[in-house]
């Protein structure tokens, strides 16, 4: 016989015993109790922001699909928010309480995935993200070793970053900023980031989404900075196998991470009733780039037939002041 229908948080979750996750039989209502428990937390991350959603209305195996209108049946306490931008219309989904949250769970939401910007600063981004992202065949300490990286060539030009293992292969490194600068900026800093590092260790680095250039490589993916792009939020499920979920650490605790989908629902429960009440983001300003003089080429001169030298080929480029 079905079990009655669960009412959390004011919102009724129908047809709690449906199999949403077929590793594990995890229902629909497990996952309503997750998000019921974490959703305080979740909200500080999503709330005042443009999101887009993952739904699996019949189970992940039947199939998911992106959704960032608010369309129809999605719940009273979800709402739409519309703007305009380079003569093009936005409308996503926008919850302002953990009520919009169940409602949209009761509606099949697995994974949720907010903008850098929020509602009333639209066009200027208060976060800077950097996704790295490996090929299958690179291990995790490589991973965990590029994250010190970023967060070591971050901390050169006077930023503090935040760590959040995604719930997949990956980690992201998070710059909390104050939003002053625009998309356009905010990407183009972390472009430069990115390519410095693939620069300097072209083994390991790549900075190109094109899947024929990641084999053997670790994406610094810097494109999480571009207008309409979002990034998981923290405590959101992820719609894979086993239900990981995407979890903010501290860089004290990167050394003991062995995966980036370490952490499914019962550990995130078990979670947060120990940790201690998160702090709030430093507020910092992105730093100016610095124009140089940067050889793009082969550093070896070539002889002229006529014995002159060739001038190496030298043009203009961004650098990060440190």
């Amino acid at each position: 016989m079905a079990r009655e229908d669960l009412i959390l948080h004011g919102v009724t979750i129908t047809h709690p015993d449906r199999i949403v996750f077929a590793e594990g039989k995890i229902t629909k209502g497990d996952v309503a109790r997750y998000y019921a428990a974490v959703a305080p937390l979740l909200l500080r991350e999503i709330h005042g922001r443009p999101i887009t959603v993952v739904r699996c209305p019949s189970g992940v195996k039947a199939g998911c699909f992106y959704q960032r209108n608010v369309g129809f049946g999605l719940g009273a306490d979800v709402y739409p928010f519309v703007w305009t931008y380079k003569g093009s219309n936005y409308k996503y989904i926008n919850v302002k309480d953990v009520k919009g949250i169940m409602e949209m769970v009761q509606m099949g939401v697995i994974e949720i995935h907010p903008w850098g910007a929020t509602i009333g600063n639209i066009h200027t981004p208060d976060r800077m993200i950097f996704d790295l992202d490996p090929d299958l065949s690179v291990p995790f300490s490589e991973v965990k070793n590029a994250a010190l990286e970023v967060r070591k060539r971050l901390q050169k030009t006077g930023l503090q970053s935040l760590l959040k293992c995604t719930g997949g292969k990956g980690l992201h490194v998070v710059v909390p900023l104050a939003p002053t600068n625009r998309w356009e900026e905010v990407k183009r800093w972390a472009s430069v980031l990115a390519h410095q590092m693939v620069e300097q260790a072209p083994d390991r680095y790549v900075a190109t989404i094109t899947k024929s250039k990641r084999k053997g490589k670790i994406l610094i993916d810097f494109f999480r900075n571009d207008y309409t792009a979002t990034g998981i939020a923290s405590y959101s499920l992820r719609a894979r196998a086993g239900a990981p979920v995407a979890v903010p650490l501290e860089w004290r605790e990167l050394p003991s991470l062995q995966r980036g989908n370490q952490f499914d629902m019962l550990a995130v429960l078990k979670r947060i009733k120990r940790q201690r009440p998160q702090k709030a983001p430093p507020t910092q300003r992105l730093p100016k780039l610095t124009t140089e003089r940067i050889e793009m080429h082969a550093r070896k001169t070539r002889a002229i037939t006529d014995g002159s030298v060739a001038r190496r080929s030298i043009t203009k480029g961004e650098r990060l002041a440190v």
